[in-house]
């Protein structure tokens, strides 16, 4: 008899933890294991991707109203004669004004949970794919195994240290996706055994295939790509001023950027305020970002802190000369001066570090020969988690 497995994320929209998710489904063996996916939000950029093999739940309506406008939402709970669910969606508004995160997170989930239509069926193993709302209602679901994810570095995430540190005793195993990220969390959690490394997976094969169609526009000057959503974290900032710097210096260059995010407007009005609109140029979502990594010059991860970067392993995987912030996971993938440049992070380091790309041609072609003659896919990762399920 198949197994049941059960995976939850709250959306299948552009990000490094949803697509690592899809490429992990797309490689899952369907002869072994009965699989489902519990989304919050049944929509996202990757959710045509999903193996149609795959059973997909939703929250169900509730949650959609409870999720959307707070006066809205309580007036048709109220019309419903759902009385408990509209005092919930009161209760919900008046956590953000806690000052503890702690607090105010494990009082929204309180809430939140009676709008979810949480799934009754005993699975043989569930597994939180994200931190927050994935973890949590995993630990609600009727299940023999519990599996916890964390993409990213702990001191850096919403979550509080505190909520963190008290729920990973939960869960039989957790998951992290870099060895930094693993060494960050035994810091906080000494006392828990269970800690597993499961690196995203990458398949070069399917990347390279998927690259081969029509990327970036053809033209004269040097083009740069970063890839990743608009936000804090991955600090778009330091690229839209380094542009600016560039610019400045009378390079001929022509910086894109593929992703969406909450600080689309913000990052707009700093590109408009530099008068780089016809220089630094937001693409927004791609279903298929290779070929636009393929046919740029120079790859530029600006970010402020990572789990492991899947779009770096992605340029690796295309032979990208890469220029990457010191975020402390970054050295699991990028070797300075060997198969990327490590600059600090600031607009001038950004900036002088695709200047010595630029201007020494001899240095792009040793990174990118560098990246040819080194591993980088890594299917059999697979394996790791399949061996924590039948543990």
């Amino acid at each position: 008899m198949k197994k049941k497995i059960l995976f939850i994320i709250p959306n299948l929209k552009s990000g490094g933890a949803e697509k690592s998710l899809v490429t992990l489904l797309q490689l899952f063996d369907y002869d072994k294991y009965e699989v489902s996916l519990f989304l919050f939000r049944e929509e996202g950029l990757f959710l045509n991707s999903v193996p149609p093999e795959i059973k997909i739940l939703t929250a169900g309506e509730n949650y959609n109203l409870f999720d959307g406008d707070a006066k809205r939402a309580i007036k048709a709970f109220l019309k419903k004669g759902r009385v408990v669910l509209a005092v919930s969606r009161l209760l919900y508004a008046r956590c953000f004004e806690k000052n503890s995160s702690y607090e105010r997170e494990t009082k929204m989930w309180k809430h939140l949970k009676k709008a979810v239509d949480i799934p009754t069926k005993h699975y043989d193993c569930v597994i939180g794919y994200l931190e927050g709302m994935s973890n949590w209602l995993a630990l609600e679901i009727n299940g023999e195994k519990k599996i916890g994810y964390l993409h990213n570095y702990l001191d850096k995430t919403s979550n509080d240290k505190r909520n963190f540190v008290e729920k990973i005793s939960l869960y039989d195993y957790f998951v992290t996706v870099s060895l930094e990220c693993a060494e960050n969390i035994k810091k906080a959690c000494m006392e828990y055994k269970n800690l597993h490394v499961i690196h995203n997976i990458v398949s070069p094969y399917f990347i390279r295939k998927s690259a081969e169609s029509e990327g970036l526009p053809e033209g004269a000057g040097i083009k740069l790509l970063t890839v990743g959503r608009l936000t804090y974290q991955k600090g778009l900032e330091y690229a839209i001023d380094a542009c600016k710097l560039l610019k400045e210096e009378c390079y001929d260059i022509k910086w894109y950027h593929i992703g969406v995010g909450e600080e689309r407007q913000n990052l707009l009005k700093r590109i408009e305020a530099n008068n780089l609109t016809d220089t630094f140029i937001l693409l927004g979502e791609k279903a298929n970002p290779y070929p636009y990594i393929n046919s740029c010059d120079i790859y530029v991860q600006p970010s402020r802190y990572e789990g492991k970067s899947i779009a770096i392993d992605e340029a690796k995987c295309l032979q990208k000369p890469i220029v990457v912030t010191n975020f402390p996971s970054v050295y699991d993938q990028i070797e300075d001066g060997v198969n990327g440049l490590i600059c600090e992070m600031n607009a001038k380091s950004v900036a002088d570090a695709v200047e010595r790309l630029i201007n020494d041609e001899k240095l792009r072609v040793k990174l990118s020969e560098n990246l040819s003659k080194e591993k980088i896919g890594n299917e059999e990762e697979i394996q790791k988690l399949y061996d924590l399920i039948e543990s």
